[in-house]
């Protein structure tokens, strides 16, 4: 690798190294490389992941097999299922919390009775509270978080299973609850439809799209290629990823596998190629070399990323660079194959 001079390596930012990268994939020419004077150029959306038209209303309302709808607004989705009793929710996010009540109006006049919360983030369910009739469900880990919050907005589940499994049965139609385990976040599951071959998982594939920054804040990084797995183990053909635009489906759920896997692995062989210098630095500016480090590890991932899926998932390279650092880090404390001195 070229040298740098020491002060101009250290201040490299992120958005930087990501749109230099991006010209050395060639998917983007000199012309639209960032520079540290122009700012950062972004790949073009896929057709596939691009925004679809919102009616005057302000949201989308779509139908998910023979009885349920997915509310979207903005790149947010929640989901109901209509059952022969009530409406069974999924979640409750705040970007589409003010469409859901008149959403569930225009297909029925059944009563909200059950809300599912996949998990506690905000984001997703800050609009439970205006079914104050339903009965919120969610793993225990989730109640136990919600409980601590006290927010008002999150209500507290009374419906709660510890362990791996739970089956909701309302109205007919039958819930999976699957709790693969730690992943992006402690208690988030999957909701399975095995009638209609349905899976929904918040925050764990993003259809037609690269994963979020950090992976949204992500309690367990590997437990997402755990989940992944999990939700690939069903037997289902439509895929609710509580995010971007439109529905998923099998392939979208195997093309965020593989990206993960690719990703992880691409990580760990940066890792042991990429030496470690200490001398970019003030002599012991661990701090400063580490980061010079993670950036030089994360470029040569990131340019692999962008080069092998920069056409076919959206927004690769909007958090490559910043992703690849996070899963470096889960490399050196989460998985046992990499031992804990290899980020010294």
């Amino acid at each position: 690798m070229n040298q740098m001079p020491r002060r101009a390596m250290i201040r490299r930012s992120g958005a930087v190294a990501g749109a230099a990268t991006l010209a050395a994939t060639g998917l983007a020419s000199p012309a639209t490389a960032a520079t540290e004077t122009d700012g950062p150029q972004f790949l073009p959306l896929p057709d596939h992941a691009k925004p679809l038209p919102v009616p005057a209303e302000g949201y989308r309302l779509e139908p998910v097999g023979d009885n349920g709808y997915a509310v979207s607004a903005g790149s947010a989705q929640g989901y109901f299922f209509v059952t022969r009793t009530g409406v069974v929710m999924l979640d409750a996010p705040t970007a589409v919390s003010n469409y859901l009540p008149l959403a569930v109006k225009r297909i029925t006049d059944k009563p909200v009775t059950h809300m599912i919360l996949t998990h506690d983030h905000n984001d997703h369910i800050s609009g439970a509270a205006k079914f104050p009739d339903a009965r919120f469900v969610s793993h225990k880990m989730t109640a136990e978080l919600l409980r601590v919050y006290t927010d008002p907005d999150r209500p507290v589940p009374d419906i709660t299973f510890a362990g791996t499994h739970h089956t909701l049965r309302v109205g007919g139609e039958r819930f999976d609850l699957i709790y693969p385990g730690a992943n992006h976040e402690h208690g988030n599951i999957i909701v399975y439809l095995p009638r209609q071959k349905i899976a929904m998982m918040a925050d764990v594939v993003a259809p037609g799209w690269a994963p979020f920054l950090h992976y949204g804040n992500a309690d367990h990084i590997p437990g997402i290629l755990k989940a992944i797995d999990a939700v690939l183990d069903l037997d289902f053909e439509i895929f609710l990823g509580a995010h971007t635009y439109r529905i998923g489906d099998r392939h979208d759920v195997e093309m965020g596998r593989a990206f993960f896997v690719d990703q992880w692995n691409w990580t760990r062989q940066a890792m042991r190629e990429v030496r470690f210098d200490p001398s970019v630095a003030e002599a012991g500016n661990l701090w400063a070399a580490q980061s010079v480090w993670f950036n030089r590890v994360a470029d040569q991932v990131s340019a692999r990323l962008i080069d092998r899926y920069g056409k076919d998932l959206a927004a690769v390279d909007a958090f490559a660079h910043d992703n690849v650092k996070a899963v470096l880090i889960s490399l050196g404390t989460d998985d046992p194959n990499i031992p804990a001195d290899a980020l010294a």
